[in-house]
């Protein structure tokens, strides 16, 4: 039941007949996951918040990078280097302390989705990249729970409501009957490709919340069998009818644990500049590691770098284990990358990040080249 409190707060919300006090006592009850808490996720989780969707959980192994800023509404400056997971949550209960928000300061993948999206009414995907939205959609399919996902790309957007289960027991069309695995690359957005409009995400996310309080109190009118494409440049947009799959076969929890989802956006913090790694090093949590062979030149004189092979640390995990946040380097990026992959699967709460630049970028007062 609604106190009185929470009548007052949300008035102008009630008196929309479509909602009154049993739609806001649906959305009370209602517990949502958001995946992701970036560009989309920010918008979702203060309206969510601000509606009173009564327990929201927010699940992002990201931290917050300099980059971020132009679009991600919910961080500021002096909070580079924390979790999104934890600093979203933090900010989703400011604004509204009647809710119930937890952070689950993880990457996505298949063991954590089928553990865990099974808790929730709905899934919200504001993910970047065409694997969570596949490994997302076969989890969802697998317990018949809906999604809200939407995606960007510079300044287009698309959003639609996937998987929902009609009063006669049918689902809706899912994000693979609408956009096929083999036929991706022309039909969808992907994180790969560049650059995104900073108000897009804003527009897109604000749709996305909006279909999930619709989900529960008028779902109905939701963007059920149909996406919608928006041009924020020009303005222009348009509904796309979708079907669903008339051979509709499900994937069982093993079929999802050995599908190759290709998660890209989720192996580590990517940091491209020696002015971002030193304003991440001057927080004092953090250790750079070199993952090259010892023997490797050039030799770098970073202060307090320390020295772990890749080959090495694939052998011995647990030497990161105590660490809080770690940056690997290597001479091209691959390595490093390859070992922010490793720590995460063996260590999720170790945050990682990757200096893509390689070692000759780092900002250094001396670099020894032993010829």
């Amino acid at each position: 039941m609604l106190n009185k409190k929470e009548i007052e707060r949300y008035d102008r919300q009630i008196k929309l007949s479509t909602v009154g006090l049993e739609g806001q006592e649906r959305l009370k009850n209602a517990r949502v996951l958001v995946v992701g808490a970036g560009g989309l996720g920010c918008p979702v989780i203060i309206y969510l918040s601000s509606a009173g969707v009564g327990h929201i959980d927010i699940l992002d192994g990201d931290v917050i990078s300099f980059s971020n800023l132009q679009r991600q509404i919910l961080y500021t400056e002096n909070e580079i280097g924390t979790s999104k997971a934890v600093k979203s949550a933090e900010k989703a209960k400011a604004i509204n302390p009647h809710i119930n928000v937890s952070p689950i300061h993880k990457f996505l993948n298949a063991t954590l989705a089928l553990e865990i999206f099974h808790q929730y009414d709905l899934i919200i995907d504001c993910t970047d990249n065409f694997g969570s939205r596949y490994l997302i959609n076969d989890v969802c399919e697998l317990y018949g729970l809906a999604f809200v996902s939407a995606a960007l790309h510079k300044f287009e957007g698309q959003l639609g409501v996937y998987n929902v289960r009609s009063k006669e027991g049918t689902f809706s069309a899912s994000y693979r009957d609408v956009f096929p695995e083999a036929e991706k690359s022309s039909r969808s957005i992907d994180c790969n490709e560049a650059g995104v409009m900073a108000t897009l995400p804003g527009i897109m996310g604000l749709y996305q919340a909006n279909e999930a309080l619709k989900f529960f109190i008028d779902k109905e009118n939701c963007l059920i069998n149909k996406v919608l494409f928006l041009n924020s440049n020009n303005m222009n947009q348009f509904l796309l009818e979708s079907t669903p799959g008339k051979n509709k076969i499900t994937k069982k929890a093993e079929e999802i644990l050995a599908s190759t989802y290709e998660l890209p956006c989720s192996s580590g913090n990517r940091i491209n500049t020696g002015d971002e790694l030193l304003k991440l090093m001057g927080s004092g949590n953090t250790v750079l590691i070199d993952v090259r062979e010892l023997n490797e030149l050039p030799r770098c004189s970073f202060p307090g770098m320390k020295q772990i092979p890749l080959s090495l640390l694939m052998k011995e995990p647990e030497r990161v284990r105590e660490l809080k946040q770690v940056v690997f380097v290597c001479k091209s990026g691959i390595r490093s990358k390859k070992a922010c992959e490793l720590i995460n699967e063996f260590y999720p709460d170790v945050i990682t990040y990757d200096f893509t630049s390689g070692i000759t970028a780092l900002p250094v007062q001396k670099t020894d080249l032993i010829k």
